[in-house]
């Protein structure tokens, strides 16, 4: 998804943006939102992962990589 439709994955980290500024102002709804979302999220893919913490974390941690890559668009292979 990330190579054909990146903006999907722009819109997301816009939405954690969102949640810090709102926050910064005092306003917790828009977090609890995306909060909740996301250990949505989370859940489906630790049980996916056979509810291995370490597993489910490593596979998020290499999400990031890949998602802050894409958004300062340099390739996943920069730096081998």
């Amino acid at each position: 998804m990330i190579s054909t439709r990146p903006e999907t994955l722009l819109m997301q980290m816009q939405g954690y943006v969102t949640v810090a500024a709102s926050e910064a102002q005092g306003d917790g709804r828009i977090g609890e939102v995306v909060r909740a979302g996301w250990m949505r999220v989370w859940d489906i893919v630790h049980l996916s992962l056979g509810a291995d913490a370490v597993a489910t974390a490593s596979f998020f941690a290499c999400g990031m990589l890949g998602n802050t890559l894409t958004a300062i668009r340099l390739s996943r292979d920069a730096g081998r």
